[in-house]
């Protein structure tokens, strides 16, 4: 009789234990299948099921090949074959859903043995992916959007770290520095610029944001070596300098640079070169622990895996309160998820399952002392009649995946920031309806709007706020990068209206995007109405000046005429030498005017005129011989040390140094009369130095000989000035012999060569 009472109380445990592992198993937060060795499914829990959408009769009895493709059955083959070799494996796996979706997974496949060591079949976890790999696409989707609309700034950009040294530089940024590669400037400081003024230093330093103005020398960058630059001279910036990282009164993060050059007929290119970040997200492979408790939330059971979780081993963890396991800001959360469920379990007499209630998020203690982020499913377990008698849950690591959230969330405030503080308008409009789906601050600026208001336009008044003449250009131009033609690399010109009714000139990009997985026109704008209506007034007043010029020319020519007639007459009829001397003076003084006229109409297309590889010693010869046949009566003494000096420059060229020489030998009231003239090479360039030994030019006509306002130069000097303006050159005078200015003036002219010759050197 006691034996009879022992077997029937073990076979009791029996199916207890079998209960109990299989509550587990269907309480999983993965799927579990077994197969047998011909492939069939024996057993699929009901999370298997759901994930896939089928019933547990519509999958058991069916081969594991049924549920995949052609290309993912290899996979399962080659994975079976590692099974009845009795190899386990992880590898990953579309399945093929009821609704013939494809469901991205993992698979931790362990063969299964009979008692004689006989392969009979697998058993497998599966983790869904699915959320992981949405996860990935939306944050390299974003990443993209936002690197395109970085690569598509006209502005210069760049930014430094809270040090300020240089990280990152778009291509404008590198065109406005003469700079060929991002490499030659990466390292340089904002704060050793020494075209930034050190009151604008001192306010970046205590986080104040800057605009300024500033000519931007580029010989105080290459006088002090912080960086290989092409270009040379002086070039005007509006700069827009912004502290990153202190709007919660945060310790200053870096600084955002906008560059913007205003000097005349400068253009910044659309295009760019990013050095920013790849992001990757590496597939979850976590381990799950699987514990059930008492109500009181005391452990009774945890899986082995919590040694790989939390660095206890899963006896050391029986008895323990999950509350001390727990963050103290996760105690409260695990307390009223637990209260809550009790309370629902009043009103309701259905059957809890796992999945009713969505997981929780747990912060775990180590053994270590660390902390670990863990997403907890869980369910009650219950007694014969459906009661609640303790907690069933498993514990999966979020750690990668909160990283990935936290990583996506700084990377959408980085480029929000940026697009934010964007002096350019950024706008992304969805065509069919024609909606404005984005705009930042710049572009509803431009339209005294605020974003608000673009976002809640209608398509009549969206179409109202441009130009009726620009209406079908731009609607045509949608509709063509809708249909997939590439962006533009010159801007489209549109007219647009303020809420005033006040007109605005836009420079435009556009290109297609997916926004919010819909095909949308990302759209970059520029203000540029001070710009066109200061070219249209410059224009304008060219136009007068080169009127008037035309006008005196041909109104003073005819006068002149008049006096050199009138001379003639008097010349044949004056017998006083004195007199007849006098009438000389008035002849040479009417041909000085004729001939100044002519100077000015000879330049009167200078600036309109390309610049070419022009022989710098060739020129030079030539304008010294026509010198010497015109002047026999002065000495010249030449020495020219650059040959083949190639610079680029135009048919003024002869001009330039003609004006010089000339002004060396007219002003030269010496006996003998002597100029000197030689060529050499300085820097990057070449001077031409012209001197003479007439009287000299005191100090103070120095220094304003060059100043178009005073006139203190005459007509070839100043014409010399613009030439060498135009040339990227510079002129200036000084003593012959230092400090003796009655010795005679000379003249230097620095010319850079040209580009290909600096690129052979």
């Amino acid at each position: 009789m006691k034996d009879l009472e022992a077997v029937t109380n073990s076979t009791i445990s029996q199916e207890e234990e079998a209960s109990r592992y299989r509550a587990l198993v269907d309480s999983m937060n993965d799927g579990f299948g077994i197969i047998n060795r011909e492939g069939v499914f024996t057993y699929v829990n009901s999370r298997f099921t759901k994930m896939l959408g089928y019933s547990e009769e519509e999958m058991v009895g069916k081969k594991i090949l049924d549920f995949v493709d052609d290309k993912n059955k290899k996979i399962i083959r080659d994975n079976i074959r590692h099974r009845q070799e009795g190899e386990s494996t992880q590898y990953e796996v579309e399945w093929k859903k009821s609704s013939g979706d494809p469901l991205p997974a993992i698979v931790s496949g362990a063969p299964m043995f009979d008692e004689d060591g006989n392969h009979r079949g697998s058993f497998a976890v599966i983790t869904d992916i699915s959320e992981l790999r949405a996860s990935q696409m939306a944050l390299e989707e974003n990443a993209e959007m936002m690197r395109q609309i970085f690569d598509e700034s006209q502005i210069g950009i760049e930014l430094f770290d809270a040090n300020g040294i240089l990280v990152a530089a778009n291509r404008a940024a590198l065109k406005q520095g003469g700079i060929k590669e991002l490499k030659d400037l990466l390292g340089f400081s904002l704060f050793d610029d020494p075209n930034v003024p050190n009151e604008i230093k001192a306010k970046l330093i205590r986080g104040e944001p800057v605009k300024y103005e500033t000519t931007f020398d580029f010989e105080k960058v290459k006088a002090e070596g912080l960086y290989e630059t092409t270009r040379s001279g002086q070039i005007i910036l509006d700069a827009w300098i912004t502290p990153l990282g202190i709007e919660n009164g945060g310790e200053i993060k870096g600084y955002l640079s906008q560059l913007l050059e205003i000097t005349e007929e400068k253009q910044t290119e659309a295009a760019l070169e990013d050095s920013e970040k790849r992001y990757q997200l590496v597939a979850e492979n976590v381990t799950d622990v699987i514990f059930t408790s008492d109500l009181e939330l005391n452990v009774t059971y945890v899986s082995p895996s919590a040694e790989h979780l939390l660095g206890y081993m899963a006896k050391e963890l029986e008895g323990v309160s999950l509350i001390e396991l727990m963050a103290p800001a996760s105690v409260w959360t695990a307390i009223e998820a637990v209260k809550e469920a009790l309370e629902l379990e009043k009103v309701s007499d259905q059957t809890k399952t796992r999945g009713d209630a969505p997981p929780l998020e747990i912060q775990l203690k180590r053994k270590d002392g660390s902390m670990v982020w863990t997403e907890v499913a869980r369910t009650f377990t219950r007694d014969e009649k459906g009661k609640p008698t303790g907690v069933l849950g498993v514990a999966r690591n979020i750690e990668e995946r909160r990283e990935a959230r936290k990583a996506l969330v700084e990377s959408e405030a980085k480029y929000r920031t940026l697009i934010d503080h964007s002096l350019q308008g950024f706008l992304i409009i969805q065509t069919a309806p024609l909606q404005i789906r984005f705009s930042n601050p710049a572009f509803a600026t431009y339209l005294e709007r605020s974003v608000d208001e673009l976002l809640t336009l209608t398509p009549k008044e969206i179409l109202d706020l441009i130009h009726p003449d620009d209406r079908d250009l731009i609607l045509n131009r949608l509709q063509d990068l809708m249909k997939g033609a590439p962006p533009n690399r010159i801007p489209t010109i549109i007219r647009v209206f303020q809420k005033d009714g006040d007109m605005q000139w836009l420079e435009v990009f556009g290109r297609r995007i997916e926004f919010e997985e819909t095909p949308a026109i990302q759209v970059v704008a520029m203000n540029i109405t001070d710009r066109y209506d200061a070219e249209k007034h410059i224009e304008t007043q060219k136009e007068r000046a080169l009127h008037l010029i035309d006008l005196m020319a041909h109104d003073f020519r005819n006068q002149l005429q008049i006096i050199l007639g009138s001379t003639m007459v008097m010349e044949l009829k004056l017998q006083d030498p004195e007199a007849r001397r006098l009438l000389g003076q008035i002849v040479s003084s009417v041909e000085r005017c004729q001939s100044m006229i002519s100077k000015v109409k000879v330049t009167e297309p200078l600036m309109s005129v390309p610049l070419r590889i022009r022989k710098l010693d060739t020129a030079i010869d030539s304008v010294i011989e026509s010198q010497k046949s015109q002047h026999r009566d002065v000495s010249f003494e030449i020495s020219l040390d650059a040959d083949n000096s190639l610079v680029e420059a135009d048919q003024f060229l002869e001009q330039l140094l003609e004006n010089i020489i000339e002004n060396a030998i007219e002003h030269n009231h010496s006996d003998e009369r002597i100029v000197w003239i030689s060529l050499k090479e300085s820097g990057d360039g070449y001077e031409i130095s012209i001197g003479d030994n007439g009287q000299g030019i005191s100090s103070s006509l120095k220094t304003a000989i060059f100043d178009v306002s005073r006139r203190y130069g005459g007509v070839g000097l100043n014409q010399s000035k613009q030439i060498c303006d135009k040339y990227s050159g510079r002129i200036d005078v000084r003593d012959r012999i230092a400090g003796q200015p009655t010795k005679g003036a000379e003249f230097i002219v620095w010319l850079p060569k040209a580009r290909e010759q600096k690129n052979s050197s």
